[in-house]
């Protein structure tokens, strides 16, 4: 059998125009299952049979799509999905095609999030600290310091694992005196925005 989700772009390009609202899951399902059938071959055995079902998705996980940065029209969108016995979860590219969506392309670049939330979501991560410091004067610096923190660069934004949604970026912050680079992990919520990933999870 073909590779499930080859890297290399497949032969579809995008129609004209712009595609104003990304794909509902329901198209991607399908856009996925349509790409799946036309990779398939025919198979030879009960073997092969056995294999094509184990390796066909199911159990289908959305997470939020964005417009292309690189490809007018279309949009990559967090996908989870259970192959075989695991879970696998991928940054794929969709666009628009006829009526519908295609796949274009699996594991495009994760997602960046804006400085401005990010910048939010480290604030939130210094006050759970703050709050958990006894000494007064270090608990009162750490907490000046949550006020005049900066994010100065957001990089390397990538898909923690394939077992997982979680996006994680080196993100450099700093003030005046200070300026440090770390990795931070991002998850989804319901209504796509950007969180921070619980703790201990993939940090």
């Amino acid at each position: 059998m073909k590779p499930l989700f080859p890297t290399l772009l497949l032969t579809l390009l995008p129609l004209p125009g712009f595609a104003a609202t990304p794909p509902t899951p329901a198209q991607i399902e399908a856009a996925i299952m349509a790409m799946i059938e036309a990779e398939k071959t025919p198979a030879a055995s009960a073997q092969d049979l056995l294999l094509q079902s184990m390796l066909t998705p199911r159990g289908f996980e959305h997470g939020p799509c964005f417009a292309s940065t690189t490809v007018t029209g279309a949009y990559e969108c967090l996908v989870g999905m259970e192959i075989g016995l695991k879970n696998r979860y991928r940054m794929l590219r969709f666009v628009p095609q006829g009526m519908g969506w295609a796949m274009q392309r699996a594991d495009v670049d994760a997602p960046v999030p804006p400085r401005e939330r990010v910048r939010e979501l480290l604030i939130e991560q210094l006050g759970h600290r703050a709050a958990s410091i006894t000494d007064t004067a270090a608990r009162d610096e750490l907490r000046a310091y949550q006020q005049r923190v900066q994010i100065l660069a957001v990089d390397d934004c990538e898909l923690h694992s394939t077992q997982s949604p979680d996006i994680r970026c080196d993100i450099t912050a700093g003030d005046d005196t200070e300026r440090g680079t770390y990795p931070q992990t991002y998850v989804f919520d319901a209504q796509g925005q950007w969180q921070n990933a619980a703790p201990g999870n993939g940090r």
